[in-house]
């Protein structure tokens, strides 16, 4: 174990009082290197036991450790707020992949009042998966839905769907579908039943159409 500063004063008084007089520039002479400040506590410590030199001098350093630390976490939140505000006009700016959320759309044209079959299809213009199906759909009964075809994947796998449970009113409907690469197709089938609710007339056409909202890369 290293001898501490007061074993080495009782060992030789006189010289320790020698060169304590011509060492005085020097503020850690007598000071216990094996003890590392961290507070100001450990200086009172050591002020307590009568080395009052390194105690001077531990005093300084752990203020001046206090204050580092002090500048060091208000610098380390404010780098955190200003990422936090950045990311509100460029959030994917720390990302190699830009990822939005965007939407993607097929549809067809019908004659209100003549019912028939609907097959829609349509190619994304970038990588979209899907978590959100929306109809335009104005009333109960004006299509029906069997297939909904995100790639090679059949999301409907049985019987049909009323398109207005799909609306952009219903409340949590939601569908887990694949991701639909450019090099692939959405395909939504089914059979327009022919209704023409108010204030549409019959013989008027509409534009029937399936939205699909999801994220997707970013095209720049």
């Amino acid at each position: 174990m290293r001898p501490s500063a007061r074993s080495l004063v009782l060992r030789d008084p006189a010289m320790a009082a020698i060169m304590g007089d011509a060492y005085k520039a020097q503020p850690d002479f007598g000071a216990d290197y094996g003890l590392v400040p961290q507070s100001i506590a450990d200086a009172t410590t050591l002020a307590q036991r009568g080395d009052y030199r390194g105690a001077e001098q531990l005093d300084i350093d752990a203020s001046a450790l206090v204050h580092d630390q002090r500048l060091a976490y208000h610098l380390m939140e404010q780098r955190r707020h200003t990422e936090e505000r950045l990311a509100l006009l460029n959030p994917n700016g720390l990302s190699t992949e830009k990822i939005e959320r965007y939407t993607f759309s097929v549809e067809q044209l019908v004659v209100l009042g003549a019912a028939e079959g609907l097959a829609m299809t349509n190619s994304p213009l970038t990588d979209i998966k899907p978590d959100r199906l929306i109809f335009n759909a104005p009333c109960y009964n004006f299509a029906l839905i069997n297939t909904v075809q995100v790639g090679n994947t059949s999301v409907i796998i049985g019987g049909s769907e009323d398109a207005f449970n799909y609306t952009n009113v219903a409340v949590d409907v939601r569908l887990g579908m694949p991701l639909c690469r450019t090099s692939s197709r959405i395909l939504v089938g089914g059979q327009y039943n022919g209704l023409a609710p108010a204030p549409f007339t019959a013989g008027n056409e509409y534009t029937f159409v399936g939205t699909f909202h999801g994220w997707a890369r970013m095209f720049a």
